[in-house]
Order: C-alpha cells, then structure tokens, then sequence
C-alpha cells in the first residue's frame, strides 16, 4: 500500500493522437515518435530556452518560416488529450485517501494550457521540469520533489512509460511501475497502492 502516487504526464495522464499527427504537424514533429528528441526541445523542457528560440532552431530544422515553427509548436497542444483511463484512476486514487502528484518534463507553455484539463484538480502538487531547469533522469528533480513535499520514498509509487526514468527513481528508494498499458497498468496502480 502507498501514500504517494505519483504520475508521468506524457504517455501516462495525457496522450498523444498519432492517428491525427500528420494532419497537425507533419514531418515536423516526427521525433515525438522515438525516444530521443532534440537538444533544443530537451532546453524547452528544461526551461533553459525559450519558445521563440526553440521555434528558430525548429524553422531551421524543419525548413520553415519562424511564423510557421511557432505556429507548429503550439499545435502540438491540439495531439494531448487527456487518458480516460487514468484520469479515472487519479480520481479513484483520491477517494481512498491517497496524495497524487505529477512529476513531467513539460515547456512552460505546455504546463500552462495542461493545468486548465479537468484531471489537474485531482493532484495535491508538481515538479515540472521546465520550473526546476532540471529534467528526468536527472537524480535532482527526483530528490526536488521528495523534499519539496515531504514524501517518504518508502510509500511512494511512481509511474512512467519511460523505463529511464523509473531506474532513476528507484536509485532514490522510490517504488515504480512502469506505465505500459493504458486499459491493464491503470488498474495494477489502483491494486497496489490500496491493498
């Protein structure tokens, strides 16, 4: 049994729709796809360069105008939706009595719009990336969100779909599991975590 979840948002509590990528972005955005993103996104990420420098390393890696790289980045807002089955989850989390936290690599632009969704009234705090100038893996924005709420690794859960990012954690004590299945890890978060 934990005390503390605590949840990824990309690819966890929010989803991508591949099935309208194109039509949104294009080619544009292709490394949403993989794993490795570029350095001026993992910059955007970490707050460390801003969305009109981003959109200026974008037009010229895409071969678009600034005007069109910045219109990109903000249509990338239109891909996330919220993942039913875990936003669920969150709620149910939050009538057994557990604290839900986020802990994401997010641009702060992203985080302003993500904060307005429904399901973000259900977390007791979050560690953004792009407030902190710190990124996951990195052992600080881990050990940032222990102290800064006072969670105890020990009755701590976290959930990522990103299997470097749970390594991480745990080298700091805290439980994981890793997100791989929205329709059966859902269910397998709500188990341990009130059983």
């Amino acid at each position: 049994m934990y005390k503390n979840i605590v949840f990824d948002l990309g690819g966890v509590v929010l989803g991508r729709d591949f099935n309208r990528f194109d039509e949104i972005v294009g080619d544009h955005f292709s490394f949403f796809r993989q794993d490795k993103f570029p350095d001026y996104w993992h910059d955007f990420d970490r707050g460390t360069r801003t969305k009109q420098e981003v959109a200026e390393a974008l037009a010229a890696d895409a071969n678009v105008s600034i005007e069109e790289a910045n219109g990109l980045i903000d249509k990338v807002l239109e891909l996330l939706s919220e993942v039913p089955e875990t936003c669920d989850l969150v709620r149910r989390l939050k009538e057994a009595g557990c604290r839900c936290y986020i802990l994401s690599n997010m641009p702060k632009e992203y985080w302003a719009e993500i904060e307005k969704f429904p399901v973000a009234k259900y977390f007791d705090g979050a560690v953004i990336s792009s407030h902190e100038h710190l990124l996951k893996p990195e052992r600080a924005i881990y050990e940032r969100l222990l102290d800064r709420y006072d969670l105890n690794p020990a009755e701590t859960l976290f959930t990522d779909d990103k299997k470097t990012n749970l390594l991480a954690a745990e080298e700091l004590g805290i439980n994981t599991i890793h997100f791989a299945n929205p329709d059966t890890t859902p269910e397998e978060i709500y188990r341990l975590a009130t059983e």
